[in-house]
Order: C-alpha cells, then structure tokens, then sequence
C-alpha cells in the first residue's frame, strides 16, 4: 500500500531544510516560543515531525499574516 502524505515523517534536517535550509536553533525558537508549531515525535533518541501536521501550521500561519495585512 502507497504511502499518503499523512503517513509521512519527516527527520529533522528535512524540517529545516523544508524551511529554508533554516537553523536547527530556528526550529528550537518555533518549539519554545510557537505553541502552534508541531511537536515531534520521538522514536529512540530521533526526533520526526508528521508532514502533515506541518502542513497543517504552514497554512495556519499564512491564513494568520493574511488576516493580519487586511486589518
């Protein structure tokens, strides 16, 4: 059976560079400071995040800057 994009994990260096080629400090930042942002899943030591939770806050966030810009 096919793999759906919920299925789907994504280790941390795919996060980051998902975002950009992003720091691994810029991912700490967004799990500190966002509470919206996905938390991972741990499997041993290895964190995954589900692509589709990311996903999900990336429309999130851009529904809220787009809300933001009309006000």
């Amino acid at each position: 059976m096919p793999a759906t994009t919920s299925d789907l994990y994504l280790k941390t260096r795919q996060v980051q560079h998902r975002y950009g080629g992003c720091s691994h400090m810029f991912i700490e930042r967004r799990l500190k400071n966002d509470p919206t942002f996905p938390r991972p899943v741990f499997m041993g030591r290895l964190r995954f995040w589900k692509l589709s939770e990311l996903e999900q806050w990336e429309q999130a966030s851009v529904e809220r800057a787009e809300k933001a810009v009309r006000q």
